[in-house]
């Protein structure tokens, strides 16, 4: 190829005026380049990631100036072979023609006399190292370039190692982990930049969803950004929705790398041979990638021969990275590779085998297996589109398989995907019975998720639907899940209602383990209206027979809600041993929402034995399993003990803002008793602070909270009562005080297991007669 004079300098591109997101990146490319000695730099990554621009901007900053007076730019996708090269840089430098001396005799003579340190920037190398036969001859060139005292090499190019490697030891910038994406922040500010859009024209949750569908890489988003110039937000998300990296281009332009995100992407896929493209096309159809890859592709794809080989040559042209040991795409790669190269039934059916295999092995009762969960989308576009053996109903038994799992294990999101699928698949193929089955665990998630009106629907129409093809088994599993949700939302005449006539049909039909799950439950009803005794009998005998028929689950509840047992009478040894060894059962079987709450019991616990470090550690433990499930209950009674346990250490302003955020939760999902429990210890922070009205009122609106609930609390009414009695006492009003000692105590003694609350409310008045004598004789 020959080039002009003015070639190299009309291909040099400017140092780009917005530039986001990569300060840490430049920091660290820049501290490579000024450090003693001469240290080589690799930028390294997919097209469109932005290593240009980054090798711009590093060679531009004030420090690398100063060491580098001399820096040269060589736009490499114009220089195709070593010949190439050699011309490219004898134009940077400027040098003419020397009789009797070939172009690389000339090069080579002027770097050896260097006297300055010179800096080069090889963009786009993988133009001439991957061009037909020639990379042995251009591997050769760089590394002799590299053996003149005074050069030092920026490199950008697609691939996993730099040119030469290893006899050339490029520093890679950003180390292992390469050039990564941008955050959502700079992505979102460069779209502002580029487009001139105001941020208060544009709704941000919509923009950070099409930002996310881009994956945030950097030429996607000048290419979108530009588009919205002239198309409004919603008008592009359709766009990208229907049309994919189609939109990805600048309008009347000639295809470039920097003007369509296809054109660059192809520039990579015309380089690989075709079973390598086969097996790309196959990435692309599983959206979780390959995790664990080096362990799960000769798994996967067990009649391909050494598909390690192709991966490599992948991963050499960056059009799948290695992320945590597992193999991705980028979402523009991935969305043009679907669009443009069809799966081969040949892969498709290996990939469906491969999942096949891993959800029979699956059962709901396990600890998961491996990494499960990395393959979450995989397994649910596998089935939902499977043409393999056993065809649709093979699908709905997998999905249905998978849904439960997610279930046992508080993926409540991926449960509802999962079996929302397996039940149309299962009314597809008329199998009434595990549709219903799949309606029923679909009310349980929504009870889970404290959507407890939508589960009590979902639950009625599973259970007429079991009536109707007269399932008692499915009816009783219907009263059983009612049941639990009417004890959530504190309904317990009808909770026990549901249960007793679940246990009544589980037990005709021999069901030991639906009958377990009705003492249980019931145990839990007693517990909640402080009928330990009835609660300690009822969780033995559900224990028990959980125990007779191996439930670990099972098991591990009754154990959790029996150390919650001990915890309320004052029994903390025995708590904490039933607690922990609940937790520890859960953790066994890796029921997260099961070992956060013994979390959660453990730390009040502590609270209650005033050791407080071990309560906010543990507490602390609880909420973080509880968020990452998103359980809001769970985390809104962390959320309330942690406040208690800093307003036992005086620390009453931080202590107030946590049981205020409590409140906050409870009032979403609508549990009155929380939130009256939260009222209360927020009008006990209002007395010890001295503001007293405060105080009285948030003492009234716990006492309002508690008379809306089905049946009386005795337990949290008594103590609201209490403690509003102790606010009477500290502003001087005795009578007042008097008579809510008194409420609290008569309420305390209507219920066979609180006598020790009701001594105390006598205690209370008694120091209240001597306060009123001694005020008496005063006088």
């Amino acid at each position: 190829m020959r080039l002009f004079n003015s070639d190299i300098h009309f291909a040099t591109p400017p140092v780009p005026g917005i530039f986001t997101g990569r300060d840490d990146l430049v920091n660290e490319g820049v501290e490579v380049l000024c450090r003693e000695g001469r240290k080589h730099l690799a930028i390294l990554g997919p097209g469109g990631i932005g290593k240009t621009s980054l090798a711009l901007v590093i060679s531009d900053k004030q420090e690398v100036q100063a060491k580098f007076q001399n820096r040269y730019f060589l736009p490499c996708d114009i220089l195709q072979d070593q010949n190439d090269l050699v011309q490219g840089f004898i134009q940077a430098l400027g040098l003419e023609a020397q009789e009797r001396k070939s172009q690389h005799e000339v090069l080579f003579d002027h770097l050896r006399v260097l006297q300055a340190p010179a800096l080069f920037i090889l963009d786009n190398f993988e133009t001439p190292w991957n061009y037909k036969d020639t990379r042995a001859h251009v591997s050769n060139f760089i590394k002799k370039l590299v053996r003149f005292n005074h050069v030092t090499l920026i490199v950008t190019m697609r691939g996993i190692k730099g040119p030469g490697h290893p006899d050339i030891q490029w520093n890679r910038l950003g180390a292992e982990a390469g050039i990564p994406t941008l955050p959502i922040e700079a992505a979102r500010e460069a779209f502002y930049l580029i487009s001139g859009k105001s941020r208060a024209g544009i709704p941000e949750e919509r923009l950070d969803y099409l930002l996310k569908e881009l994956d945030c890489v950097p030429l996607a988003i000048r290419l979108i950004a530009q588009l919205a110039e002239r198309i409004d937000l919603e008008n592009l998300i359709r766009m990208w929705d229907k049309s994919k990296t189609e939109i990805l281009s600048e309008p009347d332009t000639e295809p470039g790398k920097l003007t369509s995100v296809e054109y660059s992407i192809e520039l990579s896929v015309k380089l690989l041979q075709t079973d390598t493209k086969d097996l790309l096309s196959a990435l692309a159809y599983l959206p979780n990638g390959i995790p664990n890859w080096n362990i799960t592709t000769s798994q996967m794809f067990s009649k391909v021969q050494k598909p390690e080989i192709q991966i490599y040559q992948l991963l050499a042209c960056s059009l799948v990275l290695e992320t945590n040991q597992s193999l991705m795409m980028l979402a523009p790669v991935r969305e043009y590779i679907l669009a443009r190269y069809n799966i081969s039934d040949f892969l498709r059916n290996q990939i469906e085998i491969f999942y096949v295999g891993i959800t029979e092995l699956i059962s709901s009762d396990s600890k998961p297996g491996g990494d499960l969960e990395l393959h979450t989308l995989n397994l649910f576009k596998i089935f939902s589109q499977y043409q393999g053996q056993g065809g649709q109903e093979k699908a709905a038994l997998c999905l249905q398989t998978l849904g439960v799992k997610c279930y046992y294990v508080d993926q409540y999101s991926n449960a509802a995907k999962f079996l929302t699928e397996a039940r149309v698949n299962f009314q597809n193929i008329d199998n009434e019975y595990e549709a219903a089955n799949c309606l029923r665990r679909m009310g349980d998630i929504h009870g889970m998720q404290c959507r407890d009106n939508e589960a009590i629907a979902i639950l009625a129409e599973a259970k007429s639907r079991f009536e109707q093809i007269r399932s008692e088994k499915g009816i009783a599993d219907c009263l059983l899940s009612l049941g639990e949700t009417y004890r959530m939302q504190g309904k317990y005449n009808e909770a026990t209602a549901a249960l007793s006539e679940a246990r009544v049909l589980f037990q005709s039909i021999g069901n030991q383990g639906g009958a377990a799950a009705c003492l249980r439950s019931q145990g839990a009803i007693y517990y909640m209206q402080s009928k330990y005794s009835e609660a300690t009998e009822t969780l033995l005998e559900a224990r028990v027979l959980y125990q007779s028929v191996g439930s670990q689950l099972g098991t591990a509840e009754c154990l959790q809600r029996q150390g919650n047992i001990y915890r309320m009478q004052g029994k903390y040894s025995e708590a904490i041993e039933t607690l922990s060894e609940a937790r520890d059962l859960y953790q066994s079987i890796g029921k997260q929402r099961g070992t956060a709450y013994c979390l959660w019991g453990l730390g009040e616990v502590y609270r209650l034995q005033s050791k407080y470090k071990e309560a906010r550690e543990t507490l602390s433990e609880a909420r973080v399993v509880y968020q990452s499930i998103g359980d809001q209950r769970g985390t809104a009674d962390c959320l309330r003990t942690l406040g208690q346990t800093l307003e036992h250490q005086n620390q009453l302003d931080e202590a107030l803002s946590l049981i205020l955020e409590a409140y906050a939760i409870y009032s979403t999902i609508n549990d009155v008793s929380e939130m009256g429990y939260c009222l209360n210890q927020s009008g006990v922070i209002y007395r010890k602070m001295g503001q007293y009205e405060l105080a009285k009122q948030a003492f009234t609106d716990a006492l309002v909270s508690y008379s809306q609930l089905q049946s009386t609390d005795h337990l949290y009414m008594g103590w609201c009562l209490y403690e509003f009695g102790l606010l009477f006492k500290a502003m001087g009003e005795y009578t007042e005080a008097r008579k809510k000692f008194q409420e609290a105590r008569d309420l305390f003694a209507s219920h066979g297991e609180l006598q020790d609350d009701a001594e105390m409310c006598e205690e209370a008045l008694e120091d209240l007669d001597e306060m009123e004598s001694l005020a008496e004789v005063a006088q």
